[in-house]
């Protein structure tokens, strides 16, 4: 410091020394670190002295000026004066020199903050970020090598290092659990170093914030030519908040890329779900015949079909798999399929028979799942005019007769997957014009409003009856409507299907 101040100010401090000779003085000398430095004239003795005063660097004394000669009260009062000054133009030289300092070390973090970025400008998969973060960090901090670790929620580390392979095994397995104890930034040098990891000179461990609920961290070893020193571990600090928001940002990527898959594959779900069922309303002889669904996701567990083939009785059946969403639509889909191949593949498949073979085939497999299939399917056949059905466990079922009073038909048997056997049997009902069979899944009965009121059957069977006159479509439509009504304000929780059959002349 102080023979910087006189090589940088020497004709200022021979002027200094010029006036001391030129008052009587043998000699002025300036001494740094107890070795004289400076001293004029040149052929002087600097040993010989009569003054000493002190320099000072803030409470530390760093050297002194010498006078060989006058030893008067004014003389020691002059040099006493240009200690302080001098003193002082070391201090701000020193202060200077600081600042400079940090400014250079910011100006370096900066444009190595700037070529991190520029590296990292391209989209890349999560892994190779990592590396690239790894392999930038070995290049900036000038270490031997890097390695960041990240964890998502429930998943193993990820780990990639710079150079790659640079760790063993089992001082992977030593870093893993020093990011897992630490919380804080970690320093190790030296001895302490060494009795952790032979290897290692110096590590640096700094774990990174990120909001999101995966931890990871960035790790420093073997600095090259030394210790860490406070720039390196502003810039490695600066690294980690960069690469911090860098993996919030991969891991926000990955999380909109997965939700934009399951919502494609849940609009594919529903799609064939669609598909499987009637597209067209069938024409009947002697009934007016309308279905429709509403699943309360975009797939779900209610079903309705029918079957129609020449000199065989019109088949239809209304199901209901317990849940909702997509494990409830897959076995939605598998009832559906083995119903409706009971019905078409077998000779003369009575109702009963239909829900007893299905229940045999599926019970283990709703068993496994601890899962079940409310079912009711019917037969009506047009020269008779009888309608014949097996309920089991379905609910609700409702029969009016025209001028009568509309009732629930209760099921006589469990639902499907409940029990090994079924224990659904035919029941026979006549179906004249203006009868009114509605087959709805309790999606409907079992809707709330904002209190918390269930619609129930009591108010399906009023509707029923105040809806009778209608026509198919217009009875189902209307039983939409007034619950949707009742429970306006609330989200639709169940799967809503509604079968509607309506006895004609024709």
């Amino acid at each position: 410091m102080l023979p910087t101040i006189i090589a940088a100010q020497r004709p200022h401090f021979q002027a200094l020394a010029g006036a001391w000779l030129d008052g009587g003085a043998n000699s002025f000398v300036v001494v740094f670190e107890n070795k004289p430095i400076a001293w004029w004239p040149t052929h002087a003795d600097p040993s010989r002295v009569t003054l000493v005063e002190n320099l000072w660097l803030g409470r530390k004394k760093i050297g002194e000026l010498r006078v060989d000669g006058p030893n008067s009260r004014a003389a020691r009062a002059q040099l006493q004066a240009e200690a302080v000054l001098l003193s002082s133009l070391i201090e701000s030289s020193n202060n200077l020199n600081s600042v400079t300092s940090q400014l250079i070390d910011t100006q370096d973090q900066l444009l190595a903050m700037y070529d991190l970025t520029q590296t990292m400008r391209e989209d890349v998969d999560f892994n190779k970020m990592l590396y690239q973060l790894a392999s930038e960090t070995t290049r900036l901090v000038k270490v031997d090598a890097a390695f960041m670790m990240v964890q998502k929620t429930g998943q193993p580390w990820l780990i990639e290092e710079s150079p790659a392979s640079a760790f063993k095994p089992e001082t992977i397995e030593s870093l893993l659990a020093l990011v897992q104890e630490t919380g804080h930034d970690l320093l190790l040098s030296g001895e302490e170093a060494r009795e952790q990891f032979s290897n290692f000179r110096n590590l640096l461990l700094l774990p990174i914030q990120i909001r999101s609920s995966a931890k990871a961290a960035l790790g420093l070893v073997n600095k090259t030519g030394g210790d860490f020193l406070s720039p390196d571990i502003k810039l490695a600090r600066a690294i980690a908040e960069h690469a911090g928001a860098r993996i919030e940002n991969a891991l926000l990527y990955q999380r909109n890329l997965e939700q934009a898959k399951l919502q494609t594959e849940m609009e594919l779900a529903q799609r064939v779900q669609l598909n499987l069922l009637p597209r067209r309303q069938p024409a009947v002889k002697g009934i007016d015949f309308w279905a429709s669904s509403r699943p309360a996701l975009q797939v779900g567990g209610d079903f309705y079909d029918f079957l129609q083939r020449e000199g065989w009785p019109f088949t239809f059946t209304v199901g209901d798999i317990s849940g909702k969403g997509l494990s409830a639509a897959l076995l939605m889909s598998m009832t559906r399929s083995v119903i409706r191949t009971k019905a078409h593949d077998f000779p003369a498949p009575s109702p009963e028979l239909v829900v007893g073979w299905s229940n045999e085939e599926l019970y283990e497999d709703f068993t496994e799942v601890s899962m079940f299939a409310t079912v009711f399917v019917g037969q009506y056949e047009a020269n008779s005019r009888e309608m014949l059905y097996a309920n089991a466990g379905h609910s609700p079922v409702i029969y009016y007769p025209r001028g009568g009073q509309a009732r629930l038909l209760e099921a006589d048997g469990t639902a499907v997957g409940i029990l090994p056997t079924s224990f659904s049997e035919n029941q026979r009902i006549r179906f004249e014009p203006g009868d009114v069979l509605i087959v709805a899944t309790d999606g409907l009965s079992e809707a709330y409003n904002t209190q918390n009121e269930m619609f129930g059957y009591d108010r399906l069977l009023e509707l029923t009856e105040a809806l009778a006159d209608k026509s198919a479509q217009e009875i189902a439509n209307d039983l939409y409507d007034t619950v949707n009504e009742f429970s306006a304000g609330k989200p639709q929780d169940d799967d809503q299907t509604v079968m509607v059959l309506k006895g004609t002349k024709h």
